[in-house]
């Protein structure tokens, strides 16, 4: 077997060892891109999944509200700023990575079109969903990324469910009917709105489902039917799964000429005995009695 590996003339040994650095590279680069490095940064590629899973925009985005409430009243000495006046500063880019559509892993590496063939083009944010039920602040439960369904509930700080869309409404006891959410709209267009009503506010809960509330644009496109509601995927995406599936291809082509290297004697009927025999040098030459002797007859 030693001898078989140490056959560096061979041009399935050449093919075999030099295809790992390449299929190395590749699988080492897509987990960069997939799980998010310095490299990789947000601004040209997207964010990573693990920032939704997280909540990291939607928790920074809370930070920066009360950051501003706090600015106010240290350098100005005034009172607290209106929370809705607070969430007119945010950025949009964090708002806008605060959206599902942004996740690189709903799904988008298996559907075919361009990525705003999906919802459309951005025209306007409506604003943060705040949530209420009498004097408690209740948030609601953003879509995994690992479902494609999931359902629809508002959680307390203690993560306790305090109201729901009822699956069934026979066995319901958190339904929106009976708990009488309050919804405030902070920011955006709809900026200070306030929704009682359980039919708008049952819909608005679905829609903050998927983080920031957007209206979209699906005309501007080059056809209108390219707009099909399917959520696909960023720039990250692509890249991570492309230069998987490529380094996948060359690491069973590794796998392919190693195999043929070593079981070399098998694939072409010629035995690793019928080699020493012939292979040059092997013969004893005249008046020198360090070579062996050949027994091929």
């Amino acid at each position: 077997m030693l001898y078989k590996l140490l056959k560096m003339g061979n041009v399935e040994f050449v093919l075999s060892s030099s295809i790992p650095p390449v299929f190395l590279t590749a699988f080492v680069i897509s987990a960069l891109m997939w799980y998010g490095s310095s490299h990789c940064v947000h601004e040209l590629f997207g964010p990573s999944r693990y920032h939704w899973d997280s909540a990291y925009f939607a928790q920074e985005l809370e930070r920066r509200v009360k950051s501003v409430q706090l600015i106010t009243i240290t350098q100005q000495s005034k009172a607290l700023t209106p929370i809705n006046k607070a969430w007119e500063q945010v950025a949009d880019k964090l708002v806008l990575y605060d959206y599902i559509g942004c996740n690189p892993s709903k799904g988008g590496l298996f559907r075919s079109g361009a990525m705003l063939k999906g919802d459309g083009v951005v025209q306007n944010w409506l604003g943060h969903a705040s949530f209420s039920m009498g004097t408690l602040s209740l948030a609601i439960r953003l879509m995994p990324a690992f479902f494609e369904t999931f359902p629809c509930i508002l959680i307390d700080q203690t993560s306790t469910v305090r109201a729901d869309i009822a699956f069934r409404r026979g066995s319901s006891c958190y339904s929106m009917e009976q708990t009488r959410i309050i919804l405030q709209i902070l920011g955006g267009i709809l900026n200070g709105t306030e929704y009682s009503t359980p039919s708008l506010v049952k819909d608005y809960a679905r829609k903050a489902q998927f983080g920031s509330i957007f209206t979209f644009d699906r005309i501007t496109s080059t056809h209108s039917y390219w707009c099909d509601g399917v959520l696909r995927t960023s720039p990250r995406g692509w890249y991570s799964f492309s230069h998987t599936a490529f380094a996948s291809c060359f690491f069973f082509g590794h796998l392919w000429h190693a195999s043929r290297a070593v079981f070399q004697d098998i694939w072409t009927g010629v035995s690793i005995e019928s080699f020493v025999v012939v292979e040059y040098g092997r013969n004893e030459k005249l008046g020198d009695k360090t070579t062996k002797a050949s027994t091929f007859i």
